[in-house]
């Protein structure tokens, strides 16, 4: 049964590009201002969707007015009616850039662009992105979905109240987190420092599903936190991530429970739990063998390749999304922006690149500032 509402002038545009299985999951619904019937259908069917999905240009209009109606326009009227029963919510368009006014900029950074907007997620519907857009939406209403049916789960307290979703269930429960893991209480220390939503659970419907996908695509995936990508996992194990990928598929048993496997997923990229590739570390440096000798043992065929360096990290580019490059932070500075979470560390960037790129400069943090100063 469909659980989407999608509203536009031309849903078809998007709905025919979509594979079979993902056509099913679409309701689609015609915009016409002169068809308030229409209108009201969507309305109501936006009551028990997992996900609410608008284009932004929904009338062809070559210059705009002040009574003009867009996909952000239509979505706040409902979110003044809807309130806090409001699921998670995309906002598309094949010119993103002309719908928000701005560049877009890379997938890792567009939770920025749609908390602006008020929405979870934006997506581009162009030809060259409309796949990997119709793939997010769909990862996103499943994330709604599963976690929902967690909340449904978790009872109030005996007095009847509301209860708080404690941080216990948030890191077993809704992200997946083995509890028979060794490291099962250094990943709760880890989610509980990321700052998860506080939420009551009796009113367990989609709307109280949706700060908990806002928190895992504005927070947890795009930053290295209690999640982190491949690079970081690697560097944690002092191996370059290429040799980290050769281990991972060689002994993929070994790695099931480290590799996060939670709602959103593959949304960015995999990701894996800190906790547990730092509890492996830990695991192969006890003993009288030197850890690099121990890994190796443990790796079997695969030859490793080492990083080289006496304090490697993983390289950001100059928007700060993590690349695969690793460097010495002898050769780099720390950066950050107003969109990083306080509570995550600064990115890396090259301070080479830092001292020639006024833009870069500007986001690196004051302790690293006279590191840029010209060599005397």
């Amino acid at each position: 049964m469909p659980d989407i509402v999608y509203v536009d002038n031309e849903p078809n545009e998007l709905v025919q590009k979509a594979t079979l299985e993902q056509k099913a999951r679409i309701r689609p619904f015609v915009f016409d201002k002169s068809n308030p019937e229409e209108n009201e259908a969507a309305f109501a069917a936006a009551s028990d969707a997992s996900l609410l999905l608008f284009d932004f240009f929904l009338l062809d209009e070559q210059v705009p007015s002040e009574n003009s109606e867009n996909g952000l326009s239509l979505f706040n009227k409902w979110r003044s009616v809807i309130s806090a029963d409001r699921p998670v919510t995309v906002l598309v368009s094949s010119d993103l850039e002309k719908a928000i006014g701005e560049p877009i900029g890379p997938v890792e950074r567009h939770h920025v662009l749609a908390q602006r907007l008020g929405v979870e997620w934006i997506g581009d519907k162009s030809d060259q992105a409309i796949a990997d857009t119709i793939a997010r939406v769909i990862a996103l209403a499943d994330a709604s979905i599963a976690i929902r049916q967690v909340l449904e789960a978790v009872e109030g307290n005996d007095s009847g109240d509301s209860a708080p979703l404690h941080v216990e269930r948030i890191c077993f429960d809704v992200l997946g987190a083995s509890k028979d893991a060794r490291w099962a209480n250094s990943a709760q220390r880890q989610v509980d420092r990321a700052r998860p939503p506080r939420i009551e659970t009796p009113s367990a419907g989609f709307g109280a599903a949706r700060p908990i996908v806002a928190w895992l695509v504005g927070h947890a995936l795009p930053y290295p936190s209690f999640l982190i990508s491949d690079a970081q996992a690697a560097v944690r194990l002092g191996l370059t991530p290429a040799s980290f990928r050769s281990l991972v598929e060689a002994k993929a048993e070994a790695f099931g429970l480290v590799c996060y496997d939670g709602p959103l997923r593959s949304f960015l990229k995999r990701r894996w739990w800190r906790a547990g590739i730092d509890d492996l570390v830990w695991k192969e440096s006890q003993g009288p063998e030197p850890y690099r000798e121990r890994l190796q043992n443990f790796a079997g065929a695969i030859q490793l390749d080492w990083l080289e360096m006496a304090d490697p990290v993983v390289v950001a580019d100059d928007r700060l999304v993590e690349t695969e490059d690793i460097a010495d932070a002898s050769q780099c500075v720390r950066a950050t922006d107003e969109d990083f979470p306080s509570n995550v560390d600064p990115a890396w960037v090259s301070l080479e690149e830092a001292k020639g790129d006024r833009i870069l400069a500007a986001k690196v943090i004051f302790d690293d500032r006279p590191l840029l100063e010209p060599d005397e």
